[in-house]
């Protein structure tokens, strides 16, 4: 048996043993559960600081 044959099967074993895909939990409060499990809070969302409208010069 040759060297791509060999590569040929071992893909076919493997293409047959993938286990199938964890089911996906795609409620909505599940982005925010996650969000929390890590360590944020949305009602305490650190916001941008608000831009100046001029821009200005840098100084040398």
């Amino acid at each position: 048996m040759g060297r791509k044959a060999k590569l040929k099967k071992i893909r076919r074993e493997m293409a047959s043993q993938e286990p199938s895909e964890p089911e996906v939990n795609s409620e909505p409060t599940n982005f925010v559960n996650q969000l929390e499990k890590q360590g944020y809070q949305l009602d305490q969302a650190e916001r941008c600081p608000e831009l100046p409208e001029q821009r200005k010069n840098p100084q040398l």
